[in-house]
């Protein structure tokens, strides 16, 4: 299938844009008083500023991670379903999911506090681990899980951002110094550390919430949505138009705020709304994407296989998601900090977006050099070597040798 490759590729560009506003590129256009803040800050009179905030609002902010996070849960029910063909018996199944997801979590846990604070490999770690104890659940009872989990956060967000309205509460507190501090490399890695302590003790929340949208995936997979996509066109069309109304219903409002076409007061509140319902969008864009080249896959089954050439770039990086998630890392590092090349030290949105936009686009390329040689994505090979064992595939099963 070419969707999950795809669609994982083109997540990459959001999530880099993402971190580059909100993480990576702190600087004093995330101050509170600063129009447009929340999304990495504008200079005023600055049209592109203008414009970059209410295109992040909409396209950028909680679009890839959701998706991601879908696409999750679908690529643990696609290595369920191959278990369970390779007659592997539930208890030697939920093992083998373990230990992958187990590996994983350890590599988000050192990039966490090595690298990048922000990092979600570990939650999506714990939740592949989660999802292991569900294999016998019926898909009716899961998306009562999933749709209860989402419904609660959603409502919890509602509520959180009426009270940032109301009564006026911060949300804008930086868990590290701007980036014009951090002169030295030991700096850096000081301050990712202890900022990364927060981020692991916020792990329980991220898991269940991030997790709803994993079940969601799930499901998918274990139906066949994006396998055949005629059979529940239905279903994937009503997530896009619900997806879309939740961008537009909250991004804009976020967006016009931070530029003061509405009451810029409101900015906070309609972050946090945006952050709660943004969820739902996850679904919708991998829903969007399914739709939008399944002719394409029809195709590709009648000629063997062959995808148009533009999609090459973007599946090739896709293949080699964690390789090019943790390219990110080592990127801006060397791109954005004082004691590296020092890019856009003093920018606001726009020159943030660019920078995170450049670095997606470098990790673009790399990837597609690998595809054209032949070589795997270097995280991706270790990682399926200690999941799988030494062919680093997963093997059909063999029953234990007697004593």
């Amino acid at each position: 299938m070419i969707v999950p490759d795809l669609a994982r590729g083109l997540a990459l560009a959001g999530i880099a844009m993402a971190n580059a506003t909100q993480a990576w590129m702190y600087n004093g256009f995330d101050d509170p008083d600063v129009p447009g803040s929340s999304l990495g800050g504008l200079r005023e009179g600055s049209a592109t500023d203008q414009f970059a905030a209410v295109f992040s609002a909409l396209f950028v902010h909680v679009r890839g991670l959701p998706m991601f996070s879908t696409l999750l849960g679908f690529g643990i029910g696609l290595i369920a379903a191959s278990l369970f063909r390779k007659q592997y018996p539930l208890r030697d199944a939920r093992r083998v999911i373990v230990r992958r997801y187990g590996f994983l979590a350890l590599f988000g846990l050192i990039h966490m506090f090595g690298l990048f604070f922000g990092d979600i490999m570990f939650f999506y770690g714990l939740i592949g681990m989660l999802l292991a104890t569900m294999f016998t659940l019926s898909n009716t009872s899961l998306r009562m899980i999933a749709y209860g989990v989402l419904s609660l956060f959603t409502l919890l967000g509602t509520v959180l951002a009426v009270a940032v309205y109301f009564f006026e509460l911060p949300i804008d507190e930086a868990l590290r110094p701007s980036n014009p501090e951090l002169t030295n490399i030991i700096d850096y890695f000081s301050a990712n550390a202890f900022a990364g302590l927060f981020t692991l003790i916020a792990a329980p929340v991220s898991v269940i919430q991030l997790g709803s949208l994993a079940i969601i995936g799930y499901i998918w997979a274990r139906e066949g949505y994006l396998v055949n996509v005629d059979a529940h066109r239905g279903m994937l069309w009503r997530w896009v138009i619900f997806g879309s109304v939740v961008a537009v219903g909250t991004g804009l409002p976020w967006g016009l705020s931070a530029i003061g076409v509405i009451n810029p007061f409101t900015e906070p509140a309609w972050a946090v709304l945006s952050q709660s319902w943004g969820l739902f969008t996850g679904p919708a864009i991998l829903a969007a994407i399914a739709l939008a080249t399944n002719r394409i896959q029809e195709q590709m089954h009648a000629n063997g296989g062959i995808a148009p050439a533009w999609t090459y770039p973007f599946v090739a990086l896709g293949k080699r998601s964690m390789s090019g998630y943790l390219a990110q890392s080592f990127l801006f590092i060397a791109i954005a900090m004082p004691f590296g090349l020092g890019v856009g030290l003093e920018a606001s949105i726009s020159g943030k977006l660019l920078t995170g936009l450049g670095i997606w686009l470098i990790t673009l390329l790399l990837a597609t050099v690998m595809e054209k040689a032949g070589i795997p994505g270097p995280f991706e090979q270790v990682h399926r070597r200690l999941s799988y064992g030494k062919t680093g595939r997963l093997e059909p099963y063999e029953l234990p040798k007697s004593q």
